[in-house]
């Protein structure tokens, strides 16, 4: 299927964290096509910026497109100054998403705005009757995205937050709430955060059936310029086309 481009609306524009917004958009072309783990490119500060940003789609339905933006740059700081009633182009759904299955417990695993693609996955995988429970990381208190950890919990069981600096409840990585966890007693992992918090679970996870979506800078979007070719058992790939998710078992995490 051929990407779509559309013309939306913000509907709203809501504060999560010290850094990130959340941006609802109209969306009825991509919403209803969009699966989880998909992306979509978005058109930031036409008039000054010139390539569009790539963004998980946080939640989609029929008639609306969610976007989880964490503040990094020039492009994201537009986009959380838009204001309900702006406008914003969009192009997608890019990518492949989650293979989801059906039976069995999954275990999905965030860092920082990685928990974005994750959102659509833990409502599917309940609508399907499946059961999930979740380990969430971030680098302070300030940048967790309360109504997010919320909106999450409404469909997964178990959720740890952690956070690697400063006071709260639990300290540390993912990979120490990990280690805290019987591993055996779930069938299925879903990972998507900073490549080194990726790495970071492989000696753990590698074996098993885990899925892993990839954060890389990309120029396109479409797969033309393969500048976001990453190396794999199978031979480069791009995670605009061939990804952003894999299984971890099939990337050369040495590579990286």
């Amino acid at each position: 299927m051929s990407p779509i481009i559309e013309k939306t609306v913000v509907l709203e524009n809501i504060k999560a964290s010290a850094d990130s917004h959340i941006l609802v958009l109209s969306s009825e072309k991509i919403g209803r096509l969009t699966q989880p783990g998909q992306f979509v490119e978005v058109s930031c500060d036409p008039d000054h910026l010139v390539l569009k940003r790539p963004f998980s789609v946080y939640e989609a339905n029929e008639e609306t497109l969610s976007l989880y933006v964490k503040r990094v740059g020039k492009g994201s700081q537009w986009l959380q100054q838009l204001r309900p009633g702006g406008s914003l182009e969009i192009i997608g759904p890019l990518g492949n998403g989650y293979r989801i299955i059906e039976s069995g417990r999954c275990l999905l695993i965030g860092g920082g705005c990685g928990i974005a693609s994750l959102k659509m996955l833990s409502r599917e995988i309940e609508e399907r009757g499946g059961s999930s429970d979740a380990i969430f990381g971030f680098k302070t208190a300030a940048e967790i995205p309360q109504t997010a950890i919320e909106a999450f919990q409404t469909h997964t069981g178990t959720m740890t937050v952690t956070v690697e600096m400063g006071l709260y409840p639990k300290t540390g990585t993912v990979v120490d709430r990990l280690k805290e966890l019987t591993i055996g007693a779930y069938q299925h992992f879903y990972a998507c955060g900073p490549i080194g918090m990726l790495k970071a679970l492989v000696p753990f996870l590698q074996t098993l059936d885990t899925q892993v979506s990839l954060e890389m800078r990309m120029a396109c979007g479409f797969g033309v310029c393969y500048g976001c070719s990453v190396k794999t058992v199978s031979g480069n790939k791009r995670v605009c086309c061939e990804g952003p998710v894999f299984s971890m078992q099939e990337v050369d995490w040495h590579d990286l």
